[in-house]
């Protein structure tokens, strides 16, 4: 068996990598399985299956985590706990069990020795993604299967891809499928990207560092995919500095240097100067949310920090948060000092966005000697 973590800068073709990898197993009769965590990322695999040639499609499965875990671990052996179906999942953005910040009576896990299914499975039957992790492995636990030996009779190697996004339940279940002897499991992700969990409150390990650690007490190997085919070394290098301090390797850019008159490099942006600058260079605009930035509502091609995860531009124009402003300006320590916190990745997330500049709309006087000046 072979355990692998890849920590991948952004741009460095993790999804051109693994589909590439998957191709050459299933040419070989391997069936492979692609754990993502976004249908956009489930979609964009299928997709580079197809470009790339694949022609085995039976044998390149490609699976959310959550429906992962309900197929191939819960219904099989449900019964255990729950006699009735589950009939589906159903996606929750926060604790269920939580409404105006106070617990809803009668959701405890058990209710008299027994596993209540108000704790983990909706009126309709259907299982709350917050805890699908957990059950699966209160089901294995209780049915006193080998889960491990099941996954390894069905796939030869599972991809976890974008796993920053695992916390909590997620790695006790991996966990179980690294006792197989047989099954490859190949770990992919950039830890500075993580923006989503897969639960709202995930118990350890919730942070980058903690996931990195438990990683390597699982046995898996790790290597560093450094070389950035997506961004010049200007916009490698700053986005580096998001994350300074926390072990990361250099990112190296592997993009040509492009025509003279590209624009490219850091920016600031006042604001009288929007309207100009994105009709010359046609920016990507990221922002917190739809309710930060009402001012770029009139302009197209607008998105949030997490919509974009995954998209690639040649320019990008950011209304910053208040961290990222004290970012720029230098702050020492301009995210809080907590290492769960999802503002440091959403930057860097942004950043990372651009091949060739990224601006930031800034209305300081700290900014009054850098700001852009049209040239016409």
């Amino acid at each position: 068996m072979t355990k692998k973590l890849f920590i991948a800068c952004a741009g460095a073709g993790k999804t051109t990598r693994i589909v590439e990898e998957s191709i050459a197993l299933t040419e070989a009769g391997t069936k492979v399985l692609i754990i993502t965590y976004t249908r956009s990322n489930q979609r964009e695999l299928l997709e580079k299956f197809k470009e790339l040639g694949g022609r085995y499609k039976e044998l390149f499965i490609v699976k959310g985590w959550y429906s992962f875990i309900l197929e191939d671990v819960v219904r099989p052996y449900q019964r255990c706990i729950f006699p009735k179906r589950i009939d589906g999942i159903y996606l929750n953005s926060n604790n269920p069990h939580i409404r105006n910040s106070r617990n809803i009576s009668g959701r405890s896990e058990k209710i008299g020795g027994n596993y209540n299914p108000k704790h983990y499975l909706t009126s309709k039957n259907q299982a709350h993604t917050e805890f699908l992790a957990k059950l699966a492995c209160r089901i294995v636990k209780t049915a006193k299967v080998d889960i491990a030996k099941r996954i390894e009779a069905i796939y030869g190697r599972i991809y976890l891809d974008e796993t920053q996004d695992f916390a909590g339940w997620d790695f006790d279940l991996i966990k179980l499928l690294t006792k197989s002897k047989k099954l490859e499991i190949h770990a992919v992700g950039d830890f500075r990207q993580t923006i989503y969990h897969t639960s709202s409150k995930p118990k350890k390990p919730a942070s980058s560092a903690e996931k990195r650690a438990e990683y390597a007490k699982m046995g898996f190997s790790i290597e560093e995919m450094n070389d950035c085919w997506r961004s010049v070394s200007s916009i490698c290098a700053f986005a580096d500095s998001v994350h300074t301090g926390e072990g990361y390797t250099a990112t190296i850019s592997k993009v040509d240097s492009p025509e003279k008159d590209t624009h490219t490099g850091i920016h600031y942006i006042a604001t009288k100067d929007i309207a100009k600058y994105i009709s010359l260079y046609n920016p990507l605009i990221l922002r917190h949310s739809a309710t930060s930035g009402k001012e770029l509502n009139k302009y197209d091609n607008l998105m949030t920090f997490g919509e974009a995860k995954g998209k690639t531009t040649e320019h990008v124009l950011i209304h910053p948060t208040e961290p990222f402003v004290k970012f720029l300006k230098g702050y020492k320590n301009p995210f809080g000092g907590n290492s769960t916190t999802s503002s440091q990745n959403k930057l860097y997330v942004a950043i990372t966005r651009a091949k060739y500049s990224v601006a930031f709309i800034v209305e300081d006087e700290d900014f009054k000697d850098k700001l852009w000046q049209s040239s016409d």
